[in-house]
């Protein structure tokens, strides 16, 4: 059993959704747009008793106050037992003998008790609208929920409830378990044997006769291992790790340790589940044990439900298996008939680099890394946070790139909020990929840099000026400079001069150019001015 659709309407955090699942679903995005709210409404429809649903609904999770929060989850992909808990609740599609099963959360205002709500689970395909989740069937669905909320402590990695307690105790030891037993009868026989042990519990006997109404004998305290030996001989074991020579608890590892061991026993014990959600899987991890963890879970043969920052875990996922959740909590899928489209430039942009704009408000396209560098050094002279913007600038290593780009990220693809940066003669195909007349896209959502960003900033400073800020970088000697203008003083240097020397060496003059700016000469880069005032409005909205 698995999920195949997600139906969502008036939730106060999330825009009304409408999702197909394929295989796996991964959910990226901004902070703050509910991401991690969808997962928690899955968890109510099917991980969560009656109980739950009332100490985690509030009227306040309803959009409008008058109409109910309905959550549709839709099941496929059923074995005989489950359909045999779930027999009447099953549909038949009687074109294609398709099987789907929906599970409906209803949360309804209470219109005796404003501050109340009413919760019910019920089968819409059913016909009973008093059918409701039995526990068996809740079970049989076999769901599994790890907030982000999770810790790494003690509890969670050795405690009664953690992932290696449920892989011990699911243990079969057969014939081992009968010698283990033996052993720690044997143990047991030993401390009961010891004269030591014998004297504490003598002395112990001894002091609580004193309180106790009657007399508390030797013979009445044992001094033995907490696990049974006819049942249970693994009750206190634990997992250590071997370092040094020393034996170390998985308790006393690092950080980032831990958190590996706990998700990978975690994935691990819930092998029997047919869906596993996680918030935020990467917490705490290195790059290299995002991408361990995501294998994991990739080769697993449940269905996995995350919910990630991370371009890591993302990049072992399919396309079609994300969605992306926008600044406007929108949910944005590759249709199923651009799928194709998409996989063709999977192979060269499918990447962490990439896949970092998915999880951005917005996304800064420009032709190539001095493009972005002097961006960003506008934006800092402006006193802009592009970070505290959601805003990531995003280079193509060449303007010819951006169609394939565009594919991915744009309307067609993940729905991202694209502002772009171009030299005005690459300027059609972008426009082109926007589509619609040119006067509603340029200064909407492509600014063009006339004739190129060397032209614009070499105006900003003036021929003089940039030729001083060369100099002082390091980057061009006074008598290059004059030979390169056919002149006798910097002076004479003129901007279009020094914009075409700086195109001999775009990063390296960038990077000099970056530091450089001023609040004043920023505001003369008008392409690149025009576009950040752009995103300091749509941020403001």
């Amino acid at each position: 059993m698995k999920l195949s659709r997600l139906e969502i309407t008036n939730h106060a955090r999330i825009a009304d959704l409408d999702i197909q699942i394929r295989e796996h679903l991964v959910i990226v995005g901004a902070n703050d747009v509910g991401k991690s709210s969808i997962l928690r409404l899955l968890h109510l429809v099917l991980g969560s008793s009656t109980g739950q649903l009332y100490q985690h609904l509030s009227p306040v999770d309803l959009r409008d106050p008058d109409l109910p929060l309905v959550v549709t989850v839709t099941l496929c992909g059923f074995t005989d037992p489950e359909r045999g808990l779930f027999h009447r609740e099953i549909a038949v599609d009687a074109s294609d003998d398709s099987e789907s099963l929906r599970i409906r959360l209803d949360v309804s205002p209470d219109v005796d008790d404003t501050e109340s709500i009413v919760a019910t689970r019920s089968f819409p395909d059913r016909g009973d609208e008093s059918a409701r989740l039995s526990r068996q069937q809740m079970a049989a669905i076999g769901w599994r929920y790890l907030p982000a909320t999770r810790g790494s402590g003690p509890s969670q990695m050795v405690g009664p409830n953690s992932a290696l307690r449920i892989l011990l105790d699911g243990l079969d030891l057969g014939v081992e378990k009968l010698s283990l037993g033996s052993l720690m009868d044997d143990f047991n026989t030993e401390l009961g044997g010891s004269k030591v042990l014998s004297d504490l519990r003598k002395q112990i006997a001894g002091h609580m006769s004193k309180a106790m109404p009657h007399n508390v004998q030797t013979e009445d305290l044992v001094v033995r291992s907490t696990a049974d030996p006819e049942s249970s001989v693994l009750e206190n074991v634990s997992m250590f790790v071997n370092r040094g020579g020393r034996t170390v608890p998985i308790t006393e590892q690092s950080d980032g340790l831990r958190q590996l061991m706990s998700m990978t026993l975690f994935d691990l014990s819930e092998g029997s589940s047919n869906m596993v959600a996680v918030d935020e899987p990467e917490l705490h991890l290195h790059p290299s044990s995002q991408r361990t963890i995501a294998d994991l879970f990739t080769s697993g043969h449940n269905q996995k439900i995350l919910v990630t920052h991370s371009p890591y875990i993302v990049q072992r996922f399919e396309p079609s298996q994300v969605v992306a959740i926008g600044r406007d909590s929108k949910a944005h899928q590759v249709a199923k008939h651009k799928l194709s489209a998409v996989e063709k430039v999977r192979s060269h942009w499918w990447s962490p680099r990439l896949l970092e704009a998915l999880t951005a408000r917005f996304v800064i396209v420009v032709e190539g890394v001095a493009d972005r560098i002097i961006v960003e050094g506008a934006a800092s002279a402006l006193d802009i946070s592009l970070d505290r913007l959601g805003a990531v600038v995003f280079e193509l290593d060449g303007a010819d790139k951006f169609a394939h780009v565009y594919k991915v990220l744009g309307k067609e693809g993940f729905g991202a909020h694209i502002l772009g940066l171009v030299d005005d003669k690459e300027k059609n195909p972008w426009l082109g990929a926007f589509g619609g007349r040119p006067k509603n896209v340029l200064g909407r959502h492509v600014w063009v840099s006339k004739e190129d960003l060397e032209d614009e900033y070499a105006a900003a400073f003036g021929g003089p000026g940039l030729a001083q800020v060369l100099i002082d970088a390091n980057i061009a000697q006074e008598q290059a400079l004059l030979m390169s203008g056919n002149v006798e003083s910097l002076e004479d240097l003129t901007a279009e001069t020094l914009a075409a020397y700086s195109r001999k060496d775009k990063v390296l003059t960038a990077t000099a150019v970056a530091n450089a700016l001023t609040r004043t000469t920023a505001r003369k880069i008008t392409s690149v001015t025009a576009l950040l005032d752009e995103l300091k409005r749509l941020t403001s909205e």
